[in-house]
């Protein structure tokens, strides 16, 4: 083995102990991050609106457990007077169903919520897209504050999608800390959540080199939508 070899192959087992300790470090951030945030319960600040983000379909259009449970929590966010507005986000990949963000708000009306109350986006399938996606829908209310509901270990990362995304103040609330599921479902959704914080950020260095070099906003947009896959919460 020659020695030009053997410094590559040092260099490469530096650089992969340096990804697993990112990776291990980062795990650590998103658990401490959702346990402190489930452990406050429904206290936040009033705001213009409360963005409930959906986390899970099925095949039929209606709402994952993930999703029911983070509707009920803005439902009870509502009632608490915590806003006037409540706004469902999500999409799904068969066009030919109803849209997540429709279907979490016919659970939030038929729960007592007023129609007038409510709004939806059904096209996102990620965080960002989330954020993006419900821009329009939610103007002037976006400049803030909000609360956006989701489960604890995806909140941080929702934070700092809408505030890049150019929302005003965002309180977080958190339906739970890590979901429902058993412990094995709940470890692999933290370190999922982990390798979609860098997915997450090299996207949006993406998104904003293209936006410096004067790329249409919209064809921006379905380029992210085609890299969705893995950030999607």
């Amino acid at each position: 083995m020659t020695a030009r070899i053997a410094d590559l192959i040092l260099g490469l087992l530096r650089l992969a102990v340096a990804a697993i300790v990112v990776f291990a470090l980062t795990c650590l951030t998103v658990t401490f991050h959702a346990w402190w945030l489930a452990g406050r319960g429904l206290a936040t600040p009033p705001a213009n609106v409360i963005v409930v983000l959906g986390g899970g379909v099925r095949a039929d259009g209606t709402p994952g457990p993930d999703s029911l449970r983070r509707t009920a929590r803005g439902i009870e966010l509502f009632q608490a007077g915590a806003a006037p507005r409540i706004h469902f986000t999500g999409g799904h990949r068969n066009p030919n169903v109803l849209g997540l963000g429709d279907a979490m708000a016919q659970v939030a009306t038929a729960s007592g919520v007023p129609e007038t109350a409510v709004s939806t986006e059904s096209r996102s399938r990620s965080t960002l897209e989330n954020a993006l996606f419900s821009t329009d829908v939610l103007a002037p209310d976006r400049a803030g504050p909000i609360i956006v509901v989701s489960d604890g270990y995806h909140l941080a990362r929702a934070w700092a999608s809408f505030r890049w995304a150019g929302y005003g103040p965002v309180y977080l609330s958190a339906a739970s800390a890590f979901g429902g599921d058993g412990t094995g479902a709940q470890l692999r959704r933290i370190g999922r959540e982990a390798l979609a914080w860098w997915f997450n950020a090299g996207r949006i260095a993406v998104w904003s080199l293209l936006d410096l070099f004067g790329m249409d906003r919209r064809n921006t947009l379905e380029l992210l939508a085609g890299q969705a896959n893995l950030e999607s919460a």
